[in-house]
């Protein structure tokens, strides 16, 4: 009965075995003409990312650092789209006089929001993408410095806003990505950030305009 039982199980495998190496022969890719087809390849996958961004910008010609986190999905492995915030990290370089008639100010701010991206040949080690940002953004003066914080605690701050203001954020741009493992991808590039509608006493509407040269370190299924 046991030896029965033994030959049943390889008969089964070698069964699937073969069956198996018959689809892989077959032709995996190609469209019939009378197969239904559509933009988004549905047999394929969809995929995800999250990534932390770190970028580096110039702001009225002083140094600035920008932190953020983007994520979303993958179709088709060439097109992503997701949400994607970024931040002001080094206040302490944007510390203006003149804007206030008491005190300096500080500049705080980010902005955000939907993350368009195509990437080219995705599954070669190195590759190329092309994001586009669209979305919006704040800025605001504050006579609160960075180093106050050690001073005070946290709520004593809320009345030092001095102004603020929204705005419209476009950013096209370029990356090279490097596939380092199948879960890990480092992208390096540069995006070009343009603000629409920022109006913030004694500056230019164009102050937030700028190139970022950009770096992320990307975690997920590609």
């Amino acid at each position: 009965m046991k030896r029965k039982i033994i030959l049943s199980i390889c008969a089964v495998v070698i069964f699937v075995t073969i069956q198996a190496q018959n689809e892989n022969q077959q032709p995996q890719s190609g469209n019939h003409p009378d197969q239904y087809q559509t933009i988004f390849n549905q047999t394929s996958p969809v995929g995800w990312w999250i990534a932390p961004e770190f970028s580096y910008t110039m702001i009225d010609k002083k140094s600035v650092c920008l932190v953020g986190l983007s994520g979303g999905i993958i179709v088709n492995k060439n097109f992503s789209i997701g949400l994607e915030g970024i931040g002001i990290l080094t206040n302490n370089n944007l510390k203006f006089t003149g804007i206030n008639d008491t005190a300096d100010v500080y500049l705080y701010g980010g902005y955000g929001g939907l993350i368009l991206e195509y990437r080219i040949n995705p599954m070669q080690p190195v590759n190329i993408a092309f994001p586009l940002l669209i979305g919006g953004g704040g800025a605001a003066y504050s006579t609160w410095g960075p180093g106050n914080w050690n001073n005070s605690g946290p709520d004593d701050h809320k009345d030092n806003v001095y102004n603020w203001d929204g705005y419209f954020v476009l950013e096209p741009g370029v990356t090279v990505g490097i596939n380092l493992l199948k879960f890990m991808r480092l992208d390096a590039g540069v995006t070009y950030r343009l603000v629409q509608g920022l109006n913030l006493p004694e500056t230019g509407t164009t102050m937030l305009n700028g190139f970022n040269a950009k770096l992320s370190l990307k975690f997920g299924r590609f």
